[in-house]
């Protein structure tokens, strides 16, 4: 079964500047981790919610270490939560 990774930071500024960030400087970086199957950003009142999908628990383990060193050089947010696990199921669909 897939790995999660999701991330929840709270964060001061414009919303569209933060997803806009990420979207052009993690998502490369997630994309070229071994066992990537799934990425996307949500927002919710001052918070981004990151989450994405892997092929296993250990490339799970080391892409949140590539997140979490991007994020600290490239975004002013603080983690309010972070956690790695098992899905219980996983449904990616078609695009």
């Amino acid at each position: 079964m897939p790995h999660g990774r999701c991330v929840i930071y709270s964060f001061a500024g414009d919303e569209q500047e933060m997803i806009a960030k990420a979207k052009a400087g993690v998502l490369p970086l997630m994309q070229a981790q071994p066992g990537y199957l799934a990425y996307g950003v949500m927002t919710q009142e001052g918070k981004i919610i990151s989450m994405s999908a892997w092929a296993s628990q250990a490339e799970a383990e080391a892409a949140d270490e590539v997140a979490r060193q991007w994020a600290k050089d490239n975004i002013d947010a603080t983690v309010l939560e972070r956690f790695v696990g098992e899905y219980a199921w996983l449904d990616i669909g078609q695009q």
